[in-house]
C-alpha cells in the first residue's frame, strides 16, 4: 500500500474519520495522524493541509459531543450514553474532572487515549463557553495533530514504530497533564 491518503479522496477519508474521533468513536488518532505525515512524505498529500483538515474534522466532532452535552444533558447521556461510547461511569468520572480543572480539562484530555474526545460532553452539560471550549479544542487536537504528523513524515520509514510509539506517548501525556493539574491547584491554593 503506496499511500494511506491520497489527493482529494483523502482528505474527505480524513475529515469523516477524524469527526468520527472527534465525536469518541474507536478510532485512534495516533494511529490516523501519523500516515497523515507518512503518506505527505510520499506525495499522496500536503503535509499541512492534511493536519488542518485532520484538526478541523477532530474539531466538528467534538462540537458535535459538546452540543449533544449542551442540548441533551447529563440525565440523557447517563441514561443513553452507551450508544455514544460513554458508559455512565465514564460520564461521572469525566465531568468532575470537568468541574475540577474546566479549561485545563478540556485541553490535556485532548492528548489521552479513549478520552480525548469524550471531555467535549460534560464541557457541554457545565455550559463551559462556546468560545473557550473552541479555544481549547483547537489547541489541543492541534499540537496533537501536527506533533503525530511531523512524526509520521520525519520517522516515514519507520511508521510501524511511529504508530506504536505515539499509542504509548498518549499515556505519558497524561501524566504531564495531571502534573500540570497539580502544579495549577497548588498555585492557586497558594494565592
Amino acid at each position: 500500500m503506496r499511500y494511506i491518503f491520497q489527493g482529494l479522496h483523502g482528505y474527505f477519508t480524513l475529515l469523516i474519520l477524524m469527526i468520527g474521533e472527534g465525536l469518541g468513536l474507536p478510532i485512534p488518532s495516533e494511529v490516523i495522524m501519523p500516515y497523515v505525515g507518512y503518506s505527505a512524505y510520499l506525495g499522496g498529500i500536503s503535509l499541512y493541509l492534511g493536519f488542518l483538515i485532520g484538526t478541523l474534522g477532530s474539531f466538528i466532532g467534538s462540537l458535535i459531543a459538546y452540543f449533544i452535552g449542551y442540548k441533551l444533558g447529563y440525565p440523557f447521556l447517563r441514561k443513553y450514553g452507551k450508544y455514544f461510547l460513554i458508559d455512565a461511569k465514564r460520564l461521572e468520572m469525566l465531568y468532575y474532572w470537568f468541574l475540577k480543572y474546566g479549561d485545563l480539562a478540556v485541553f490535556g484530555f485532548r492528548f489521552v487515549p479513549e478520552l480525548r474526545a469524550l471531555i467535549s460532553y460534560p464541557a457541554g452539560i457545565a455550559e463551559m463557553s462556546l468560545l473557550r471550549f473552541s479555544l481549547f479544542t483547537i489547541l489541543g487536537h492541534g499540537i496533537w495533530g501536527l506533533s503525530l504528523s511531523f512524526l509520521g513524515y520525519y520517522f516515514h520509514s519507520q511508521i510501524d514504530y511511529v504508530v506504536s510509539l505515539a499509542e504509548k506517548f498518549g499515556i505519558y501525556a497524561f501524566i504531564f497533564v495531571i502534573l500540570l493539574a497539580v502544579i495549577y491547584v497548588i498555585w492557586r491554593i497558594g494565592k
